[in-house]
């Protein structure tokens, strides 16, 4: 995932300095740490909604890894509008 998010500088640090290179580290580990977060939150939602639905195979579930990215867009331009969701809610699982 580190290299997904670094692509614009092919993985590699670049700055010379060692003060940026540890920013720009500390940096990445935060994004890897959201993302882990946010799939882990909702991986969370979608084990409750099988569980209810009686469609769990819970002997898939130790092969499941928050750190997939594949839904994530990490080229382009990004607009958050804090007013589109009430606080402490989550988007709607999409049902696949």
């Amino acid at each position: 995932m580190a290299r997904a998010l670094f692509f614009g500088k092919r993985g590699e640090f670049r700055e010379s300095g060692i003060q940026d290179q540890l920013q720009r580290a500390s940096a990445l580990n935060i994004l890897i740490n959201a993302i882990s977060v946010w799939n882990s939150v909702y991986l969370s939602e979608v084990t409750q909604e099988f569980k209810k639905n009686d469609v769990l195979k819970e002997e898939f579930l130790p092969h499941i890894s928050p750190l997939g990215w594949e839904h994530i867009n990490f080229l382009g331009e990004y607009k958050f509008d804090s007013n589109r969701l009430p606080a402490n809610s989550l988007r709607p699982l999409n049902k696949n």
